[in-house]
């Protein structure tokens, strides 16, 4: 989201004060959450957004942090999930042999999500990939690593009883987080009969 020329020079400056702040007074996931919920950083080619002093302003005020911690976490986060999201696109994930080999890298990627974006419910998320493994099994159905961890963290968020139901991960930002295309992602929730609440029938999660 470019700005003007002194939003750039505004953003330069925060950048400065972003490389100084002590890691102390960061919190996460309330940046995160805020910016996984409530702002679309996800263009329509599943890419990054850049970020602007407007952008920053709306997570300050709504986290009421300093803007050089917001600034932080987001470039941050940007970074991280940048080269996640590439590592998944390249589809290079090596899966070994059989179904616990299947889970045991599948739980391996999901924790490194769960790493750059505490934004979920982490214990039962990998309670719901093992459920989901079981359902791919049943469907002879094995979509890539990328729907997998969207799917998983989609079903978690969407059945977590803390989070209210306009304050769902906006899909466009989970698709670009877990490099899973809008196609791939609906074609495996209709396949799996899940709906747009995260549950399927009967409902295993």
């Amino acid at each position: 989201m470019p700005g003007s020329a002194d939003d750039s020079i505004v953003l330069q400056n925060h950048l400065g004060a972003y490389r100084s702040a002590s890691g102390s007074n960061v919190n996460k996931a309330q940046v995160l959450n805020f910016f996984f919920r409530f702002e679309s950083f996800a263009n329509d080619n599943n890419e990054y957004r850049d970020l602007s002093p407007l952008f920053v302003g709306t997570i300050v005020k709504d986290t009421d942090l300093p803007d050089s911690v917001v600034l932080r976490t987001a470039l941050g986060f940007i970074s991280e999930a940048s080269k996640f999201s590439q590592l998944l696109s390249l589809g290079l994930v090596s899966w070994g042999s059989g179904e616990k080999s299947k889970l045991r890298q599948a739980r391996f990627y999901l924790r490194r999500a769960y790493n750059i974006a505490p934004v979920f419910n982490y214990a039962r998320a990998i309670v719901n990939l093992g459920i989901l493994h079981k359902i791919l099994k049943k469907h002879f159905y094995w979509p890539r690593i990328t729907t997998q961890l969207a799917l998983t963290i989609f079903v978690t968020d969407r059945n977590d009883p803390t989070i209210e139901k306009n304050e769902y991960i906006l899909q466009k930002n989970l698709r670009a987080f877990c490099a899973c295309s809008a196609y791939a992602f609906h074609m495996a929730r209709k396949k799996l009969n899940i709906n747009k609440m995260g549950r399927v029938t009967p409902n295993p999660f």
